[in-house]
């Protein structure tokens, strides 16, 4: 389950406002999800920022090691658009990945997903 996801089902909107996060209606803003919201918001920031492309996610406190190599000509991204019927149905969000390596996670879930194109 995605991060924004879970606020979203809360009937909450989220937008990153540098490296904070604002979040509305405040009258539906419960302790549990101040404690959701505590417990991932770098996931959160990372989230935002790629659904907006806008620039690279950042770096998580726990990541380590870089991903494998891929082939110079392949682009890898943060976050890749999955579609299912030509409609848009979720973001992938994560470490950088290839268009075929995120194919495949999608198609891991839903073996009919396409990746959209940019």
């Amino acid at each position: 389950m995605a991060a924004l996801d879970y606020l979203r089902r809360a009937g909450l909107s989220v937008e990153a406002n540098g490296d904070k996060l604002r979040l509305r209606p405040v009258e539906r803003i419960t302790d549990a999800v101040r404690q959701f919201v505590r417990d991932h918001k770098a996931e959160l920031l990372a989230e935002l920022i790629a659904a907006n492309d806008a620039q690279p996610a950042p770096e998580l406190p726990h990541a380590t090691t870089a991903a494998p190599a891929a082939h110079p000509a392949e682009a890898r991204r943060n976050a890749w658009t999955i579609t299912r019927g030509g409609k848009p149905i979720c973001t992938i969000c994560g470490a950088p990945m290839t268009r075929d390596e995120a194919l495949a996670e999608a198609r891991w879930r839903w073996p009919d997903a396409d990746i959209l194109e940019n």
